[in-house]
This record gives C-alpha cells, sequence and structure tokens, in this order.
C-alpha cells in the first residue's frame, strides 16, 4: 500500500473521531416502549445567557437544523409543526417551558428537546435536555463540548440519545452512522465514506483504478471491497488505521465479498475452472477456503443472514434470490414469480431481503423485499429511473439505494416503507452503497 494513502488513511481515522468532543449525561430513565405514537417537539437551541456572537449564531443554525432533520428521518416520531410552538424561547427550561400554554395547541406534544449553547474560547459547549410534557418534568439530558467544526457531530449524537431513551433502546439512531459507496471521478471509482446524510464525504482510495462493492465489518473495523489489479480481486483494508489485509490474489474473476457477523470470515464469489462463478467462504486471511455452490449457475451477491447461519445470494441467469445454510445445503428459492433480481441485503432483525428486481415486463429494477420465511414481496420505489444496490441500515428501518431517476446515478435513503427518499449525493456519479454498523461511543 503506497505510504501516501497510508497517510491520508489514518489522517482520515482520526479526524473522524471524536476524541475532542466530550460528553456528559445525566441520569437516565429508559421509558418504556409507548402504546402510542410519539409527539415530538424540536424547539431550538438558544445561545447560553450572556453569550451572543456570529459564530455561536452560524454554529446553533446548523445544529438546530442537523437535529430536526434526524428526528424527522428517525421514523419513530410524530415531529410537531414548529408553526404551533408556543414563541417564547427555551433557554431555561425550568422557567421557560410554558405548559399551559403547549397543552393549548391543537394536539398533545409527549416530549420536548430543549437546550442552551455557549462559546468561549473555541470551545463549543451545548446543554441539551428532553422534558416529558405529560409529567412536566426533564426526562434525561446531555452535555457536549468541543470545537465548532464539530457541531454536526453533537447533533448527530443528541438525536441518536433521543432515539435510543425514546424508544427504550429499541434503536440506538442512525444519525451517527457511515455510509461507503463507489464515486466515479473520470475513469477511476474510488471507495468513499460519508455521513448517513451525505455530508463529509471522504475519499477512502486513491489509486485511480477500478473499486468496487464495499462492505463493512459488522464492527466497522474493515472495508472490504473488488479492485481490479488488472483482474478484479478481493481486497480487505482496516477501516482503523487504514492498513491492507493480507487477502490471496486469485488472477481470475472475483467479486461480491460480504464480512461474517462474527468477523472471523468473507465470503465471495470465484469464477470456477468451469468459467462461472461459485460461492466461497474463507477465513479473512483466505484460509479454510471452502466451495458451498459447486453447480454451473452464476452465483453472486451474496449475503448473510444476521446470526451467520445462513447464506441468501442471486443464482442463474437471469437471477434468483436463494437461501441456504451457511456450508450450501438446503438450498431453496424465495421468490418464485421470475424476472430479474440481483443485489440481496439481510435485514439486521433477519425478517427481510431487500433487493433490487425487474419483474417479467418491468422496463427497469425497483427496489422490493421479501419475507425471508414465506417469500411474501412488497414494492418500496417507482416512478422514474432505475432503483438499485439497497442496503440496511443498523437499526433495520432505513435502506440506502442507488438511482439515476435525477439523470444521474446518486444515493438516496428511505424508510422502510418506501416513505421519505432523501437524496444525499448530488455531484458526479456515486453507487453501490453500503451503511455501517453502530460506531462505538461514550
Amino acid at each position: 500500500m503506497p505510504a501516501k494513502i497510508a497517510c491520508f488513511l489514518l489522517l482520515v481515522f482520526f479526524s473522524a473521531q471524536p476524541s475532542l468532543l466530550t460528553q456528559e449525561s445525566s441520569r437516565v430513565t429508559l421509558f418504556p416502549k409507548p402504546a402510542e405514537d410519539l409527539i415530538l417537539a424540536v424547539a431550538d437551541v438558544q445561545p447560553a445567557p450572556g453569550n451572543a456572537g456570529g459564530e455561536l449564531a452560524s454554529a446553533l443554525e446548523t445544529f438546530n437544523r442537523v437535529l430536526y432533520d434526524d428526528l424527522s428521518f428517525a421514523g419513530f416520531f410524530t415531529i410537531a409543526g414548529r408553526g404551533f410552538y408556543p414563541p417564547k424561547p427555551i433557554v431555561r427550561p425550568e422557567t421557560d417551558i410554558d405548559y399551559e400554554a403547549w397543552d393549548s395547541i391543537p394536539f398533545k406534544v409527549s416530549f420536548v428537546t430543549v437546550g442552551s449553547a455557549s462559546l468561549s474560547r473555541n470551545v463549543l459547549r451545548v446543554e441539551t435536555s428532553v422534558y416529558d410534557m405529560k409529567q412536566r418534568k426533564r426526562a434525561f439530558g446531555k452535555a457536549y463540548t468541543g470545537d465548532p467544526g464539530q457541531v454536526r457531530t453533537m447533533a448527530h449524537y443528541w438525536a441518536d440519545e433521543i432515539v435510543y431513551q425514546l424508544t427504550a433502546g429499541t434503536s440506538r439512531g442512525i444519525a451517527s452512522t457511515r455510509i461507503a459507496y463507489v464515486s466515479r471521478k473520470g475513469d477511476a471509482k474510488e471507495i468513499h465514506t460519508m455521513d448517513y446524510d451525505g455530508q463529509n464525504s471522504r475519499a477512502f482510495t486513491h489509486g485511480g483504478g477500478l473499486n468496487l462493492f464495499p462492505t463493512w465489518a459488522p464492527d466497522n473495523s474493515k472495508l472490504a471491497f473488488v479492485s481490479y489489479r488488472p483482474n478484479p480481486e478481493i481486497t480487505i483494508y482496516s477501516y482503523l488505521d487504514g492498513s491492507r489485509l493480507p487477502f490471496p490474489m486469485f488472477n481470475t474473476f472475483a467479486s461480491s465479498p460480504a464480512i461474517s457477523p462474527d468477523g472471523s470470515e468473507v465470503i465471495f464469489a470465484l469464477r470456477t475452472p468451469r468459467g462461472d462463478p461459485d460461492l466461497f467462504i474463507s477465513r479473512l486471511d483466505g484460509s479454510n477456503r471452502r466451495n458451498i455452490t459447486n453447480n454451473p449457475a452464476i452465483d453472486s451477491s451474496p449475503t448473510w443472514s444476521p446470526s451467520g447461519r445462513q447464506i441468501a445470494y442471486i443464482s442463474g441467469m437471469p437471477g434468483q434470490i436463494h437461501i441456504c445454510d451457511a456450508d450450501g445445503s438446503n438450498v431453496r428459492r424465495v421468490v418464485k414469480e421470475g424476472g430479474d433480481a440481483d443485489n440481496v441485503a439481510w435485514s439486521p432483525d433477519g425478517r427481510w431481503l431487500a433487493f433490487q428486481w425487474k419483474p417479467r415486463l418491468s422496463p427497469r429494477y425497483e427496489i422490493f423485499i421479501a419475507d425471508a420465511a414465506s417469500g411474501a414481496v412488497r414494492q418500496l420505489t417507482s416512478g422514474a429511473g432505475s432503483n438499485e444496490s439497497p442496503t440496511w441500515a443498523p437499526d433495520g428501518r432505513h435502506l440506502a439505494f442507488q438511482s439515476n431517476r435525477s439523470g444521474s446515478w446518486q444515493i438516496y435513503t428511505m424508510l422502510l416503507e418506501g416513505t421519505e427518499p432523501r437524496q444525499i449525493t448530488h455531484s458526479g456519479n456515486n453507487t453501490s452503497p453500503s451503511w455501517s454498523g453502530y460506531f462505538l461511543r461514550d
């Protein structure tokens, strides 16, 4: 690996860590999962008393916008429209929250998030709280301290904390996750990573060649992808220090890597002497390699079940979705309606298989999900363009995918129901998204 690339990856890694961003937590009580929809009000974080200035105002504008967007897309809450909020800013919640005024709006707000911020000597401190509007008391809160350049991270952390607390741990939130993808620059295709909302994109590879199909290790410690050298080969890099892990070059077609849920093995497609690709599983260093689909069909696009005991994959031309045990036994076909399927991905809860599918007589691919047990199919996308390459967020409630609906290939995200699609890349051509797992943090 060239020293220039290794140094850059180290820089990317350390610049991405929240080492200078501290969090202070109050005593927290997890709420039982509510039987009714939560209505959440997102009040703007205000300057703390005695604090003002353009830099603080700019930081707060970013914090409030990012927090609102994160919570609106979380998929767990009904967000109260800001036009209904009482007009008084909430700086000191104990005295500034007018419960009677909040009770007089046309709907009952369950919780409200509030906060105040100060900036001194380039240190931004944001103190945040959620108030229970039925109990009329503070439910939980946190304080974040860092430089103003970390304001988006602070907002993401607070959004994830709110999701975690108000869902009783059902979800850890996705605002702090990242998405790996392929970005085309001229004739080159490089692996990039970005925040889940498309911000803070960083190049992970810089070789100027063709790098395709990135996939994360479940603990985010590694990225596996396909590099042309000149044949397509499996490449595995540490996401932590940018080092390349040893993996054999087969000097033939190798593609579609996926790292097992326990992080110890990788499954991939490899062309056999017959001329067609089979699926193989090996250790991360390429040892103990074994063929699990020894047949003349074209087998590709493998995905592990969350337990690691089963594999879903595409087989045949046109592609059909199959499931087998991790040793290749007990093969069954999932979607029986025909057509052409590809890029299957197993949901984190094990229930769904997401995939792109072009049913018979359909002019383009759309994103579908199928129940892994029954095979029942549900369509998530429709309309202009082709929609392909779905990938699951770690909460199992969101997906990312690629689409050319805008005239070029870009990355989009949406809720599991197919609602609230958001375009998160906008320039060039960007494909093959892969959503990270949760990152560890305090």
